[in-house]
């Protein structure tokens, strides 16, 4: 295959925004692809992803994805081995660690807005310190006041020039996307997927309220006389309204006063359960699970811990795309500034370690390492020697055994240790050997009850005889096979415990 040059199309963008036949653009300026904003949006536009954020479980459940990134410890990989990349690591370390006084979590957090509205944009303040170009601040700023066009990318609206803004310079701002929307650079955020469970759950809230005032309070009704004139009629009806607040009414007949109660034969709580069902598509939307914010009733650690790795994925991938953006400006800028021609470094916020868990797993390898020592020390005792004596100690274990003398006869030997064999095969294979190697003895106990059976004249001289055999029976040599069948048991035993089984 011949090779690309920069002239040919494999170096070329081809299907950009801009030739988009189904994003078509208004002088050069283009508009967000989000459908929500754009059917419900009017006149606030992003306004209404601040509106669903003021919901408390919103709220909440942004945060929490927010400060699980925050909350990481961050760390900074050199961009190579020489002197000028390892200066350039420790001028953007002590950035970052706000020696000249920027707060970096602070600014991590902003940025992540991006997470409801698709993008966030910040503004980078330089300043000399110490005799290097250092950024001291990052200022979050509104989304609405930003456009982006096909040529310049963002471009800030002003009262000068409101329709396509004015271009910005290089190494000021910071622009930081969530989502993918086709090549759309507002990105798309969650509040596309968080709209409608909002607006359900806040009409949900509404008719609740009206449910509970009318069954809570009761209604006044005022009753007046045919032909009482209509200024009397309207101070009836203000002096009744006084006692029912905005639940009151007036009818002719009689002015007589009484209160009217809604009767109702059952609880009504639909609008609570669909109030938390919509909180649980919410959590669901941001979290990706919902045991971690919606409890109901008892829950498995399994489970707990299974919602919870949900989360932290979650967590990893916002953390990998929010350091990817910082890599590709603030990162790359700072070095550019004061080291030109340096391979920047780069700035990753690692998922925390586990040191509970850490330590379990450490215990449980701790124990069955011992369990594999002492396996190995009572298969060497009862006569057997591994393949491979200068294997580790666990490899041992799950290695092949031979008989190499004393303890139990050579006619045993265990099951292969390294077979995926169950239990109950070993104890047929095991069984089947103690048969074998018992054959003899038994073949010596029963030749001499088949000789006195033989000789015997009938079945009662065959039962004196066998009363005065058994005294004189020698069982040695089988209680000897039964003794080593259950030691090589035993260590199968081992060996399985050991090999998980």
């Amino acid at each position: 295959m011949p090779q690309d040059t920069p002239k040919t199309p494999l170096r070329q963008e081809i299907a950009s925004a801009h030739r988009d036949i189904f994003w078509p653009s208004t002088m050069g300026l283009l508009r967000p692809r989000d459908d929500v904003l754009l059917a419900r949006g009017g006149g606030k536009g992003l306004w209404i992803y601040d509106e669903i954020e003021r919901d408390p479980h919103v709220f909440s459940v942004l945060d929490k994805r927010r400060k699980s990134v925050v909350a990481r410890a961050w760390e900074v990989i050199p961009g190579g081995p020489g002197r000028a990349e390892r200066k350039a690591t420790e001028l953007v370390e002590r950035v970052l660690k706000g020696d000249f006084g920027l707060k970096f979590d602070r600014a991590c957090y902003e940025l992540l807005d991006a997470l409801l509205k698709g993008f966030a944009v910040g503004e980078v303040i330089w300043d000399m310190r110490d005799g290097r170009m250092v950024p001291v601040n990052i200022l979050p700023r509104d989304q609405r006041r930003f456009v982006f066009t096909e040529e310049d990318g963002l471009r800030l609206l002003t009262m000068q020039n409101p329709l396509l803004g004015e271009k910005l310079p290089e190494r000021k701002f910071i622009v930081h996307r969530f989502g993918s929307n086709k090549g759309d650079p507002y990105g798309l955020g969650l509040g596309q997927k968080l709209f409608w469970p909002v607006y359900f759950k806040r009409q949900s809230i509404v008719f609740w309220l009206m449910l509970n005032e009318k069954y809570g309070s009761p209604t006044v009704k005022g009753t007046y006389p045919t032909g009482m004139l209509d200024e009397e009629q309207q101070k009836l009806l203000e002096t009744i309204g006084n006692i029912g607040q905005k639940g009151a009414l007036i009818v002719p007949e009689g002015t007589v006063v009484e209160l009217l109660e809604s009767a109702r034969s059952s609880t009504v709580n639909s609008h609570e359960l669909l109030c938390r069902f919509m909180d649980e598509q919410i959590s669901v939307a941001v979290l990706g699970e919902t045991l971690t914010t919606n409890i109901q009733g008892g829950g498995s650690r399994a489970a707990s811990q299974t919602h919870n790795d949900v989360r932290e994925e979650g967590a990893d991938f916002d953390a990998d795309m929010l350091c990817e953006t910082l890599n590709d400006t603030l990162i790359r800028w700072i070095v550019e500034a004061n080291f030109p021609g340096v391979t920047p470094p780069t700035v990753w916020r690692p998922r925390p370690r586990r040191e509970e868990e850490e330590a379990i797993t450490q215990q449980e390898q701790i124990k069955a390492r011992q369990m594999a020592v002492d396996f190995c020390t009572s298969m060497r005792t009862a006569g057997f020697a591994p393949e491979d004596v200068s294997a580790d100690i666990i490899a041992q274990t799950h290695g092949k055994w031979t008989w190499s003398g004393g303890g139990v006869p050579a006619e045993f030997s265990a099951p292969p240790l390294n077979q995926n064999s169950v239990h109950h095969d070993s104890a047929d294979e095991l069984a089947a050997q103690l048969d074998q190697v018992a054959a003899p003895a038994m073949d010596a106990l029963i030749g001499q009850i088949e000789r006195i059976v033989a000789e015997s004249a009938s079945l009662d001289e065959v039962a004196e005889r066998l009363v005065r055999l058994y005294p004189t029976l020698d069982a040695t040599a089988l209680g000897k096979a039964m003794a080593a069948a259950l030691t090589v048991a035993e260590l199968t035993g081992r060996a399985e415990i050991v090999d998980g089984h």
